[in-house]
C-alpha cells in the first residue's frame, strides 16, 4: 500500500493500540489523529496530531477510522462522508438509531463514498449475510463478560462483586435495546444484526459470569438453509476490560482488505 492517509478518531484503547499495530505492521501508511490537546501526550511518536475535523479534511485522508464511541459517530462521521471521505465504524452499536444509521448512508450517497463496517470481536458474518434471506431465520447471541467488564453496571444494581457467586443475567431482549442500553459492551449485537435480520429480530442475552477471564461471544443461526453454532473466546483489552485485544486487530485487518486488489467478502 502505497503513500495511503489514514485518520483515527480517538484516543482511547482501540484507538492506539489500532495506530500501534499500523506502525508496527505496515509501510506506505500516514497516520493522524484527532484529539483534544490535553492528550497528544498519548499519542505516538510519527502520528500527525489534529484537534478539529477541519483538520483532519484538510490533510486529505484516503480513509478515517473512528474509535471514539457513540458521541463521535454522530459528531464526525456525517461530514466526513458528506465530504467524499470513507469512514470505518468502531462504535456500530451506535447504529441503533434508524434516523442516524440512515443519515449516514445518505451522506455516504451524497460524498459518493462508503462506510465500513468491521466484524470486530466475532467472525462468521458472512454466513449471517447469506442467512438474512432463508425463511423463518433466527439469529441469538449471548455475551458473556467477566465481572470487571461488568463494574459499574453490576455495583449499581446493588451488587457486591466479592459476593457473586454465579452468572447475573443483566439483559435480554432485541439488539436494538442492547446496543441502546449499553453502548460500551454490545457493539457486536448491532453488527450481527446489522449483518443479518436486523436489530429487532435479533435476539440478545447479556451476563455478567464470574467463571471466565475472556469476553465469550456466542453465536447461534438457525435457517431452512442449516444452522451455525459458533463461540469466540476473547482476552479483554488490556487497557478497557470492556472490549477485546482482537478488535484493534480486525480494524486493522478490515483497512488492509479495503485497500486491497483481493477482496474476502
Amino acid at each position: 500500500m502505497d503513500n495511503k492517509r489514514l485518520a483515527v478518531i480517538g484516543h482511547g484503547a482501540i484507538a492506539r493500540d489500532v495506530m500501534a499495530e499500523i506502525s508496527a505492521r505496515f509501510t506506505g501508511y500516514s497516520l493522524a489523529v484527532l484529539h483534544r490537546s490535553e492528550q497528544s501526550d498519548r499519542v505516538l511518536d510519527g502520528i500527525k496530531h489534529v484537534a478539529t475535523l477541519d483538520e483532519v479534511l484538510a490533510w486529505k485522508p484516503d480513509l478515517v477510522i473512528e474509535a471514539a464511541g457513540h458521541d463521535a459517530v454522530l459528531a464526525y462521521v456525517p461530514l466526513c462522508l458528506e465530504r467524499g471521505v470513507p469512514v470505518l465504524l468502531s462504535s456500530v452499536g451506535a447504529l441503533h438509531d434508524d434516523a442516524l444509521f440512515e443519515h449516514l448512508i445518505a451522506q455516504a450517497v451524497r460524498g459518493q463514498t462508503r462506510l465500513v463496517l468491521p466484524s470486530g470481536a466475532i467472525g462468521g458474518l458472512d454466513y449471517v449475510r447469506a442467512s438474512q434471506w432463508t425463511e423463518q431465520t433466527v439469529i441469538t447471541y449471548e455475551s458473556r463478560k467477566p465481572l470487571k467488564a461488568w463494574q459499574d453496571e453490576l455495583q449499581a444494581r446493588g451488587y457486591d462483586l466479592a459476593g457473586i457467586d454465579q452468572p447475573v443475567l443483566l439483559f435480554e431482549g432485541s439488539a436494538r435495546e442492547a446496543a441502546r442500553l449499553y453502548p460500551s459492551n454490545l457493539n457486536v449485537a448491532a453488527t450481527l444484526a446489522l449483518a443479518g435480520i436486523g436489530m429487532d429480530n435479533t435476539q440478545v442475552r447479556v451476563m455478567a459470569d464470574p467463571f471466565i477471564s475472556g469476553n465469550q461471544h456466542h453465536i447461534h443461526v438457525q435457517s431452512d438453509h442449516g444452522t451455525m453454532s459458533v463461540q469466540f473466546a476473547n482476552e479483554p483489552s488490556r487497557l478497557n476490560p470492556k472490549s477485546s485485544r482482537i478488535v484493534a486487530k480486525s480494524i486493522v485487518a478490515a483497512v488492509k482488505q479495503y485497500f486491497s486488489p483481493t477482496q474476502f467478502l
